[in-house]
C-alpha cells in the first residue's frame, strides 16, 4: 500500500471539473424529495391538510408521493452516472475532443427531463390534460415509472448520450490492454446495460393490458435499478480502490465478476415476485419466490466487504480523507443485509404478498433499500468524487460526522418505531379479516396507529437534519464554509 495518495498529482480534465454542477443538482434534488416524503407522510394523520393549512388543493397527495418516489430514482441516478463520467477520463488518462461539451449537454437535457416530468405529472393529476396528452406528457399511473412517455423517451435517449460520453473516453484505455482491461470491459458492459434495460419501460402503450404492463415495469424497477446500477456502482468502487492502490487489479476482477455472477443470478429470476397479482403461471411464481429469497445469501457476505471497507479507511493517514466515503459503503453494506435482505425477504415469499402486498411493510423494504442501498451508495460515491476534485484542501469532521449518523440513525428510527410497527399491524388485520380492512380508514385511523404514524416524526426530523447538513456541506466545498481553515 503507498505511503502517499496515488492521486495526489492527477490532472483534472475540464469534462471532469465539468461534473461538479451535477452533484449540486443531486444535493437539491435530494433535498426536494426528503420534503416530498415529509408532506406525504403527514398527509396520513391530518388528511388534505399540512398544519392546518390546505396544500392538498395545490399540492395532493398523489402529486407528492409521485414526486417524493420519482425524484428519488433522478438523484441517485444522476449521481452515478456523473461519477462515470468523471472516472472515465481518469482512468484512460485521456480527454476526448468536445468531451466537456457533451458533459454540459447532457447536464442541460436532465434538467428538461426532470423540471419538465415533474410538471408534466402535476397537469395530469390536478385533471388539465386528456387522456392521450397525460400518457405522452403527463403521468403514466405505473409507481417508479410514473413520468409520460415522451419523457421517457428523451430520458432514453439521455442514456445512449452518457453511454457515448463513457465509451469515447474509455476506449483509448482498452487499446492500452494493461492490467486493467478485464475491469474495464466489465464497465463498459455494465454501462451498456444501464442504456439498453431502460428500453424495457418503452415495451408498453396506452392500452396495453396491465399484467403485461406490469411485467415490463418490472424489468425497470428491479433489473434496471436493483441489478444493472448494482453492478455498475460494484464496478465503479472497485476502480476508484484500484486507482488509490488499495486493492490490486486481479483481487478487484475477481470480486466484481463473483459479485455479478451472484446479484443477477438470483435477481433476474427473481423479479418474478413482483408479479403475483399480474397473472404469473405458479411455476414462474414458485422460481421467482425461491431465487428472490436466494438473494438473501449474497447479501449476508457484503458484512464481510462492510469489515474490509471499514479497514481501509484506517489504512493510512492520507486514506483516512476518504472516510466518509468509505463509511458510505459500509452503511451499504448496512442497508443491503437489513433493508434489502432481511426487510425485503419479509415480503417476498408468494404466502407473505398474499397478505402483505399494498401496506406499509412495503415501505419498510422500500425505504431501507432504496435509500439505504442506493442513496448511501450515491452519497459515497458523490462524497468520493467532491474529494478528488479537491485533495489539498481539508474538510470539517464534525458536519459531515453529524449528516451520515443522523442520516442512518434517522432512516432506522423511521423504520423501527413506525413504519415497521404500522405495517405489522396492517398484516394481523390483514391475515384475520382482509386486506380491504387493513388498508381502510377505519383502521389506520384508530388511536393506536395514529400515534405509531406520529411517532415517525423522531425519526423524520433526525433524517431530514442530516440531509440538511449533508447539503450544506456539499455547497460549502465550494463556498469554502466546508473546508478547514488553514
Amino acid at each position: 500500500m503507498p505511503d502517499v495518495n496515488p492521486l495526489s498529482g492527477t490532472t483534472q480534465t475540464p469534462s471532469m471539473k465539468a461534473t461538479l454542477k451535477y452533484f449540486w443538482i443531486v444535493s437539491a434534488l435530494m433535498l426536494v424529495q426528503i420534503i416530498m416524503g415529509i408532506i406525504t407522510a403527514h398527509y396520513g394523520v391530518e388528511g388534505t391538510a399540512f398544519y392546518g393549512f390546505p396544500l392538498a388543493e395545490f399540492l395532493p397527495y398523489s402529486v407528492s408521493r409521485t414526486w417524493h418516489i420519482q425524484l428519488a430514482i433522478f438523484w441517485i441516478a444522476t449521481s452515478w452516472l456523473a461519477t462515470g463520467l468523471f472516472i472515465a477520463p481518469a482512468i484512460s488518462g485521456v480527454e476526448p475532443r468536445g468531451q466537456k461539451l457533451g458533459v454540459n449537454f447532457l447536464f442541460i437535457a436532465l434538467l428538461i427531463i426532470v423540471v419538465g416530468s415533474l410538471a408534466g405529472q402535476w397537469f395530469g393529476i390536478m385533471q388539465k390534460l386528456g387522456l392521450t396528452q397525460n400518457f405522452w406528457f403527463g403521468h403514466q399511473g405505473y409507481e417508479y415509472v410514473d413520468l409520460g412517455r415522451f419523457w421517457q423517451i428523451f430520458l432514453f435517449t439521455g442514456l445512449f448520450i452518457w453511454l457515448f460520453l463513457m465509451g469515447r473516453a474509455l476506449l483509448p484505455a482498452i487499446k492500452q490492454g494493461n492490467a486493467n482491461r478485464h475491469l474495464l470491459l466489465m464497465f463498459i458492459i455494465a454501462s451498456i446495460a444501464i442504456a439498453v434495460f431502460y428500453g424495457a419501460g418503452l415495451m408498453w402503450g396506452q392500452q396495453t393490458h396491465l399484467a403485461m404492463a406490469e411485467y415490463w415495469r418490472w424489468w425497470v424497477v428491479h433489473l434496471w435499478v436493483e441489478g444493472f446500477f448494482e453492478v455498475f456502482a460494484t464496478v465503479a468502487i472497485a476502480f476508484l480502490f484500484v486507482r488509490m492502490q488499495l486493492i490490486q487489479t486481479k483481487i478487484a476482477t475477481v470480486t466484481v465478476l463473483f459479485s455479478t455472477i451472484i446479484f443477477l443470478s438470483g435477481g433476474i429470476i427473481g423479479t418474478f415476485h413482483h408479479l403475483y397479482f399480474s397473472g404469473t403461471p405458479t411455476a414462474v411464481m414458485a422460481l421467482g419466490a425461491t431465487f428472490s429469497a436466494l438473494e438473501v445469501v449474497p447479501l449476508v457476505l457484503m458484512g464481510f466487504e462492510a469489515y474490509h471497507n471499514l479497514q481501509l479507511s484506517r489504512a493510512k493517514d492520507w486514506v483516512n480523507a476518504y472516510k466518509w466515503p468509505i463509511y458510505c459503503f459500509v452503511a451499504v453494506a448496512f442497508w443491503n443485509l437489513l433493508g434489502a435482505g432481511i426487510f425485503g425477504f419479509l415480503i417476498n415469499p408468494p404466502i407473505a404478498l398474499y397478505y402483505m402486498q399494498g401496506l406499509n411493510t412495503t415501505p419498510v423494504h422500500g425505504h431501507t433499500a432504496l435509500f439505504g442501498v442506493y442513496g448511501m451508495l450515491g452519497i459515497g460515491l458523490m462524497l468520493f468524487v467532491l474529494r478528488d476534485m479537491d485533495l489539498k484542501s481539508a474538510w470539517k469532521e464534525r458536519p459531515i460526522k453529524f449528516a451520515f449518523w443522523a442520516i442512518n440513525i434517522g432512516l432506522l428510527l423511521m423504520v423501527l418505531i413506525s413504519v415497521l410497527p404500522v405495517g405489522l399491524a396492517q398484516t394481523w388485520a390483514s391475515v384475520k379479516h382482509g386486506l380491504w380492512y387493513a388498508r381502510s380508514a377505519e383502521f389506520l385511523g384508530s388511536p393506536v396507529l395514529d400515534t405509531f404514524r406520529w411517532l415517525r416524526v423522531i425519526g423524520d426530523t433526525t433524517f431530514a437534519a442530516g440531509a440538511v447538513v449533508l447539503v450544506w456541506f456539499v455547497f460549502g466545498l465550494k463556498g469554502g464554509w466546508a473546508l478547514k481553515r488553514t
